[in-house]
């Protein structure tokens, strides 16, 4: 496994983003290992590193620190002292397994996953809270009185001058009549 590394029967990513303090990948808890397979191909496909535990996440502060938690249905009994926290995903295979939910509350899983077909939801999940979230974004509306009045012109150099100074900046034409920028 590229960019990961095996620590006491615990696996780790080195991921810059949790170098540098920002969102890092997912905790993942099983042991099943055809799921945990399945798990890695999600993450691989979503782009980030998960931490892999084997049983209970052993680690102090790993179950508290990620931004999201992929709980195999195997793992379930393993987690149920854990404490309770945002961002738990008890992921299994057997559809019809009425239990699945019964062990969800149990451990306080946010959703509950079936595979293969919650594979894009989860893919999208992981991408997200990777990411993490962004910095508050200013929002400027420029409205002119009638055409020609130079809101186009004035709605261009606010976004020029934002991105100059390093701002994540946006520019949308609105104007269902205007001529589009």
């Amino acid at each position: 496994m590229r960019g990961t590394r095996i620590v006491g029967g615990v696996f780790s990513s080195d991921v810059a983003a949790q170098a540098e303090g920002g969102p890092g990948g997912p905790l993942i808890v099983t042991e099943d290992v055809e799921l945990l397979d399945d798990l890695l191909r999600l993450c691989a496909a979503a782009g980030v590193l998960p931490e892999v535990h084997h049983g209970g996440p052993e680690r102090r502060g790993s179950w508290d620190a990620a931004p999201l938690v992929l709980v195999g249905d195997d793992a379930a009994d393993r987690v149920r002292g854990a404490v309770r926290r945002r961002g738990v995903v008890l992921v299994g295979r057997d559809q019809d397994d009425p239990g699945v939910w019964q062990r969800a509350v149990e451990i306080g899983a946010d959703h509950v996953l079936v595979l293969p077909d919650g594979e894009q939801w989860l893919v999208d999940r992981i991408a997200d809270v990777a990411e993490g979230v962004g910095r508050p974004a200013l929002t400027v509306g420029v409205i002119g009185g009638r055409g020609g009045a130079g809101a186009s012109t004035l709605a261009c150099a606010l976004a020029v001058t934002a991105a100059r100074e390093g701002r994540r900046t946006m520019l949308v034409d609105a104007d269902p009549l205007g001529g589009g920028l």
